[in-house]
């Protein structure tokens, strides 16, 4: 049975006397917490095998930069790629999720295979458009790789996928550290530096910008602190411990 907000309550309330934190309106702060967690675990730039989707549905036209996805669950763009009419895939290296693209010329003259592209609207669960630099000189499949947006808890009875089961060292951790910090409990930041010790146990597909980046949001402390966090992980990694 998949790990739910229950469960890590039930792991939670061990450490904390049976404190109440779901005994608000909406199970809150609990479900704050949580969805809190899932959005800082899944959000970008965070990418993962178990959150990542594809789509090959649209084709380009001739002269048109722009096209809209009814994808409910999109997050953001990790790769974009085009394939010809002969099957040869063009990897388009240059992908922005929040920087715009202005629009270029559509004439004959001006057109090209894209060399970029851009999240140009974005509207959370309901639909997105993308813009290429360069209008399409051919007709190309565009083929997207991007990661879902991660969905917020409503009730305790919810899941913590797609987050695996075995990642609830990290979910829990931190978890038990935001409880902590509720009912002014000094050991708070110990379990967030648990929770981040998880994640970078765990995090081997991801760069180490990425890895600082979540470091630093949940230890609340100085760059170098968290640098230092991540250097000794890559060490004990190194010595194949």
């Amino acid at each position: 049975m998949a790990n739910t907000l229950q469960t890590t309550l039930n792991y939670v309330a061990q450490f904390i006397y049976g404190q109440a934190i779901s005994s608000q309106t909406g199970n809150e702060p609990a479900i704050s917490i949580a969805s809190m967690i899932r959005n800082s675990f899944l959000g970008a730039p965070m990418t993962w095998a178990f959150n990542r989707a594809e789509d090959s549905s649209q084709s380009t036209t001739v002269g048109n930069q722009d096209y809209t996805y009814n994808i409910a669950t999109f997050g953001f763009l990790e790769k974009v790629s085009l394939t010809d009419a002969g099957g040869k895939i063009w990897e388009i290296k240059d992908i922005y999720n929040s920087l715009p693209l202005s629009k270029t010329g559509s004439i004959a003259a001006q057109q090209q295979r894209p060399s970029a592209v851009a999240v140009i609207a974005f509207t959370p669960g309901t639909s997105f458009k993308i813009r290429f630099m360069g209008a399409p000189d051919a007709i190309y499949t565009i083929n997207l790789t991007y990661q879902t947006a991660p969905v917020q808890f409503a009730a305790l009875s919810d899941g913590w996928a797609p987050i695996p089961d075995s990642y609830s060292d990290i979910y829990n951790n931190l978890f038990l550290g935001e409880a902590f910090a509720v009912v002014d409990d000094a050991r708070a930041q110990l379990y967030r530096q648990r929770g981040v010790a998880a994640f970078l146990a765990k995090a081997e597909g991801l760069t180490d910008t990425q890895k600082n980046i979540f470091a630093q949001q949940w230890l609340a402390a100085s760059k170098e602190q968290a640098s230092a966090m991540l250097k000794s992980q890559q060490a004990v990694q190194a010595r194949g411990i």
